[in-house]
């Protein structure tokens, strides 16, 4: 069994949105009272530095010596492991010196209590490179099964990071935890030791296999978290993907996990993959109870999209694993089913280049469901070598194609899709060169209208020569004395990540992470060098809802309501041929302004009234997750209700609505 903490979905009640959100505060009504979260601390009642000359029983120098009594405290001790040829203990190619303190973790009722181990980051690191590592050894006082969980003081989360089945406990023995690193600790984190019987949640059970608390309750929202026991082995949203803005992967994101679904009475599900055993499952949730049935995946297919109609039924599309270089189609599967798992009917789509040229599926899709036809934005790898994003719209009838839309963009790395008031798709997604930018598509089974609302600098050639044995011109207005570009460029990078998209009787609110400089332009050509380079904020700009078609990377004055600052620039091609580029109207939300230290990521957009959208991102570092937050702004942009934090509690994944 494993908690789907995900499927955990957070009810914003007071903010009734209009959307799913507000169907699931509906579906969890039964549940009156939802206690807060159980208050736990840390009391210390033993502190000591160990030095870490003690060596695990290994084949090597130095290994195998007697623990040393000044390397444990209480259960715990830090021993030395093996690396290449021995065990290093005198600090050359070792941490030393591990703050520790022995103490318990108690809720506030004093009535629970377990043994916990604060260890921070040595004081003195290694003088040449880090060889041995010093892993947490324990000496557990029962023989059964226990886990060991994580504390965090300030979010008050507590995750379980390792299990350890009883056949492995020995009372008169320290047993290895090899998930526990003592020299990889930054800070200080803080251990507990739980017999796997006990329940050491800080959620309240409210009914069988769920459990439930407030986020918090005051003038912004009534913040809830559900919880749902489910056998099967999903996705983790906190530690399935750990990618930050300043990682290569998160450029290029990860396909969504989890795809919200509905009945007509507004019972809310998700439909989601096992990772162990791909069999796919929508999970329905209800007041005071869940089940999940089991939906047919033929051939064990990656699931890649997912929706429902107003009649419940569900729709799906699934996607041949690996890459079928050089000229293997990938299977491609589209289905339909019933709200309790029944298969109604199931099509295998073209996977050729004729059509929709699938030889391998790019992380990124998604499907929604309006007036008798789904659309669909697909990213992947073509038979030709290059990626490359589409639209497709299929009868949802017969699951058959009505029409291919082509191309949305080259290279693209991500989209968001979603359904107007005239339903009619509309959607973005994310190019890097054919346009540059983020590019909003409106289409149907007949038309399709796109335009790019937001494009972004480009990281020059640093070398004359380029490919095919060319030799391109200095560019003169971007170089330094330092350093020199050239008249030609190959930058995949776009500094961005998509948010949502608000529809308005006026027009649609884009939101998305970018990375203007300074003096809040995107088009900074200076700008570039690493994956992050100036902080990620979170932009905004509104599109009139009869949107001029065009092609290139120039955002047009007509095509755009919010007032901001219009910037002009481009750059120039693989080929060495210039590129304009033009920027109109984008309003930044947030004032981050040291890619060190914060970043906005993970953006997600809410409509939540005629002129309210509910924005959500998590804050990072580079590489390091550090709060989630809220804030409530009108569809131009101006700021309703201020920003606030709602805690690790309230995780949002890369990709999924």
């Amino acid at each position: 069994m494993k908690r789907l903490q995900m499927l955990s979905l957070m009810c914003l009640a007071s903010l009734m949105l209009s959307c799913v959100p507000q169907v699931f505060a509906q579906s969890n009504s039964g549940f009156k009272t939802v206690p807060p979260l159980r208050a736990f601390s840390f009391q210390s009642l033993e502190s000591k530095v160990i030095p870490g000359n003690s060596t695990e029983q290994a084949v090597g120098f130095n290994c195998g010596s007697p623990l040393n009594a000044a390397d444990k405290i209480g259960s715990l001790a830090l021993l030395s492991i093996f690396y290449q040829n021995g065990c290093y203990t005198d600090g050359q190619y070792n941490h030393r010196n591990f703050p520790v303190q022995r103490g318990v973790l108690k809720d506030a009722s004093g009535l629970t209590s377990f043994m916990a181990y604060m260890i921070s980051e040595p004081t003195k690191k290694a003088a040449q490179f880090l060889a041995s590592e010093h892993i947490v050894h324990f000496q557990f006082p029962t023989a059964e099964a226990y886990v060991v969980c994580s504390f965090d003081s300030a979010s008050k989360v507590i995750r379980k990071v390792a299990d350890v089945p009883a056949a492995r406990v020995n009372t008169n023995q320290f047993i290895r935890i090899p998930a526990l690193n003592a020299s990889s600790i930054k800070g200080s984190v803080t251990y507990v030791f739980i017999p796997a019987r006990l329940s050491y949640s800080v959620f309240t059970s409210l009914a069988t296999g769920i459990e439930g608390a407030t986020i918090r309750n005051d003038a912004f929202a009534n913040v809830r978290k559900f919880r749902y026991t489910i056998s099967g082995q999903i996705f983790d949203t906190t530690s399935g993907y750990t990618s930050g803005p300043g990682s290569w992967e998160n450029q290029y994101g990860v396909n969504r996990q989890f795809y919200l679904v509905s009945k007509p009475a507004g019972e809310l599900g998700a439909l989601w993959q096992d990772k162990t055993s791909q069999s796919i499952k929508v999970t329905w949730i209800g007041a005071s109870s869940y089940i999940s049935p089991a939906l047919r995946n033929s051939r064990s297919e990656i699931l890649a999209a997912a929706t429902s109609d107003a009649s419940g039924y569900l729709y799906y599309l699934t996607i041949q694993d690996g890459n079928g270089a050089p000229s293997t189609s990938r299977k491609v599967t589209l289905y339909k089913a019933k709200s309790d798992g029944t298969a109604i009917t199931s099509v295998i789509l073209d996977g050729t280049a004729a059509s929709l040229d699938m030889l391998e599926f790019f992380k990124s899709a998604c499907l929604r469901y309006a007036n008798g036809t789904l659309g669909l934005l697909l990213g992947r790898q073509m038979h030709n070598g290059h990626q490359g994003g589409i639209a497709v719209v299929f009868d949802a009838a017969t699951l058959r194609i009505l029409k291919h839309q082509g191309q949305t963009s080259s290279h693209s790395f991500g989209n968001v899709l979603t359904v107007n008031s005239q339903k009619e798709f509309v959607g973005i997604d994310l190019g890097d060169n054919y346009p540059r930018g983020i590019n909003l598509h409106r289409f149907t089974g007949t038309t399709r209208q796109s335009t790019i609302v937001y494009t972004f600098k480009t990281q020059h050639a640093t070398t004359a020569a380029g490919p095919g044995g060319k030799t391109f011109p200095k560019y003169d207005e971007i170089s330094t004395s330092s350093k020199s570009y050239y008249k030609w460029s190959n930058d995949n990078n776009t500094y961005t990540e998509l948010g949502g998209i608000a529809e308005h009787t006026s027009g649609y609110s884009i939101v998305f992470a970018g990375e203007p400089d300074s003096l809040k332009k995107s088009i900074n050509n200076t700008r570039v060098g690493n994956l992050v380079n100036d902080a990620r904020n979170i932009g905004l700009v509104k599109v009139v809802r009869s949107f001029q078609n065009t092609g290139g990377n120039t955002v047009l004055d007509a095509n755009i309501l919010t007032t901001g600052l219009t910037e002009t620039g481009g750059f120039y091609t693989f080929g060495g041929d210039w590129s304009a580029q033009r920027n109109k109207g984008v309003v930044w939300l947030t004032g981050y302004s040291n890619s060190a230290e914060a970043n906005a990521s993970r953006v997600k957009a809410v409509s939540i009234g005629e002129n309210r959208i509910l924005v959500l991102w998590e804050s990072w570092t580079p590489t390091s997750y550090i709060n989630t937050h809220a804030v409530i702004v009108d569809s131009l942009g101006k700021i309703i209700i201020p920003a606030v934090a709602l805690g690790a509690h309230v995780r949002l994944s890369r990709t999924d609505d």
